[in-house]
């Protein structure tokens, strides 16, 4: 993944946690123990796969969140969400997503003549 690819993932994974009540600043990504866990994609500077063990930061090093990024690309479009997403305060899990679907926020912004197909794929 090139420096231009890492930086709209990490965008997009940074707006979705929002979603999940995550309202801290500055927060930071730790690749190191992350795993690839199924297809991939070629987008802007780099190849892409969907991850599982990205581990998320605040600015005290204090665990964010932890879980697997998943992805949708289809021609122009692009986005980069969380699925099996732990959000921790402190030593204290506050949120799991514990299922591979596409959350409602993200659904909405996905061009509709890919919806249907996506909208099969959650069930």
């Amino acid at each position: 993944m090139g420096p231009r690819l890492r930086a709209l993932v990490e965008t997009h994974l940074i707006n979705d946690i929002l979603h999940y009540g995550v309202q801290k600043q500055n927060l930071k990504f730790d690749w190191s123990e992350s795993c690839i866990e199924g297809h991939d994609t070629t987008y802007l500077d780099g190849q892409l796969e969907n991850f599982s063990g990205i581990s998320v930061f605040d600015d005290n090093d204090e665990p964010i969140a932890d879980g697997w990024m998943e992805f949708i690309h289809r021609g122009q479009f692009f986005i980069a969400y969380w699925d099996f997403l732990t959000i921790w305060d402190k030593d204290k899990i506050i949120f799991e997503k514990k299922g591979p679907n596409v959350p409602k926020h993200i659904l909405m912004q996905i061009p509709d003549d890919l919806k249907t197909e996506i909208e099969k794929r959650n069930g």
